[in-house]
């Protein structure tokens, strides 16, 4: 659990944090206390997610965590303003109040904001936030190759992470070895998504809710839950991982991942699984890449 990842700017993070995805502001202070209790070292929130104030609560008079949040950009595909450069400055000194500490790593939550001019308007304004000391790391989430390419065309600082869907079903192999040249830190989000109860009555574009055979048999064959299997991979892979559940069982499960390892057959039929197929977003039958985003 003191594992930690090397970022691209020269720090460090945990490589296991607690999700927050879809728990509502009043519900997730009891969820970051469990996780607290389970000594999770890292809480991962956003803007997004409208619960800031709620994980702020809960880390209140604790001793010190890592702490992620994210920047909203807007999309305007969905009827949302950009942010500017102004109203993102704004939007990262608001969540730093929020959480009543200093983020260690603020993100652009996608790169889905309208273009280049809007997206590079956000990431100057986030150089600026670290400068400033407003947050101590930045990165961004769901970029795609094409994106990153943009902010180093502008000369401004590389990002030191890139938040992204990736499971055996989505490896993104392209891109991760673009940000493998370029030092940029993986922290996989999603990695659950195979099970075939995955973000079950909520939003999403997962249609099969089949079990997978390969990911079932690997179970059997360590003796740990198919939920292990799928987070021990992605610790295996070099990837920062965020698990969620409100479920105290599950929580205590997802972060008991030291006590065994995958052979490396089981890791290659794992890998054999790749679809390069994004379901965080979108619907059933409606995916959406935000790696892909114009």
């Amino acid at each position: 659990m003191d594992s930690r990842m090397p970022l691209g700017d020269g720090t460090s993070m945990p490589v296991i944090g607690f999700g927050t995805y879809q728990v509502k502001n009043e519900d997730v202070g009891a969820c970051v206390t469990l996780a607290l209790d389970n000594q999770y070292p890292h809480i991962d929130t956003a803007e997004g997610y409208d619960n800031e104030a709620g994980v702020g609560a809960a880390l209140a008079g604790k001793p010190p965590i890592y702490i992620t949040t994210k920047l909203w950009p807007g999309n305007p595909d969905w009827g949302q303003t950009p942010k500017t450069y102004e109203t993102t400055v704004a939007a990262c000194k608001a969540s730093k109040e929020k959480l009543g500490a200093t983020p260690d790593l603020y993100l652009i939550h996608g790169p889905f904001s309208g273009g280049p001019e809007t997206r590079l308007a956000q990431w100057r304004a986030c150089v600026d936030c670290k400068k400033e000391g407003v947050v101590k790391s930045i990165g961004v989430s769901n970029f795609g190759v094409r994106h990153l390419e943009e902010l180093e065309a502008a000369g401004l600082e590389r990002p030191a992470a890139n938040q992204l869907e990736i499971h055996p079903y989505c490896q993104q192999p392209e891109l991760l070895a673009y940000m493998k040249r370029k030092n940029i830190a993986c922290i996989a989000y999603s990695s659950l998504m195979p099970l075939a109860n995955w973000r079950e009555g909520m939003q999403s574009a997962k249609a099969d809710r089949t079990e997978d055979p390969v990911i079932a048999a690997a179970a059997a064959k360590l003796g740990v839950s198919q939920a292990q299997v799928l987070l021990r991979w992605a610790l295996q892979k070099g990837y920062a991982i965020l698990p969620k559940s409100t479920s105290e069982a599950r929580v205590k499960a997802n972060c008991d991942l030291f006590g065994f390892s995958i052979d490396d057959a089981t890791m290659a039929a794992l890998d054999g699984l790749n679809k390069n197929e994004p379901r965080a977003f979108g619907k059933p039958g409606s995916p959406y890449d935000p790696t892909a985003a114009p």
